[in-house]
């Protein structure tokens, strides 16, 4: 029998079933002891449910934690004014830009073969705009890097 019935007093340390169903709920077992667990899973109810109650609360968990630093820098970019508006006109330019070159585009193939200004000013808006948007987002990265949790994990 397991000791998986048997609940810690109050203030005392959680007992070992609990500790491995906690690790295997967070995929932290290795994988024979991983096995093991889902062995004595399938024939201790009480072992299972105490996992499942673990992974409720791991969801709750999830559901209640506070914005990470970098949840706040991303609202805070989004109610900016000049990131509102750069991609407000990255978005006009690049999608107004993209219109207008594609249309004079099939007209001119369908009639004419020489560049002329309007291609050219609708070659720069598509530029323009993609370099605005290029450069909006990755102002937007490089703000939010310092709140980055995953900048110091090695590989």
């Amino acid at each position: 029998m397991s000791s998986t019935d048997e609940r810690a007093p109050s203030g005392d340390h959680p007992r070992r079933d609990e500790l491995l169903c906690m690790a295997y709920v967070d995929d932290e077992l290795a994988a024979d002891a991983r096995v093991e667990l889902e062995r004595r899973m399938a024939g201790e109810p009480a072992l299972t449910a105490q996992v499942s109650a673990y992974r409720k609360l791991e969801v709750l968990a999830r559901q209640v934690a506070p914005d990470e630093p970098a949840d706040h820098e991303w609202k805070r970019l989004e109610r900016e004014g000049t990131q509102r508006a750069g991609l407000g006109v990255g978005w006009a330019l690049f999608v107004g830009g993209a219109l207008f070159f594609y249309g004079w585009l099939g007209l001119e193939l369908a009639t004419d073969d020489e560049l002329d200004l309007v291609p050219k000013l609708a070659i720069a808006a598509l530029v323009g705009g993609f370099t605005l948007l290029l450069g909006m987002t990755l102002r937007a990265r490089l703000r939010n890097l310092p709140h980055d949790p995953y900048t110091e994990v090695k590989r």
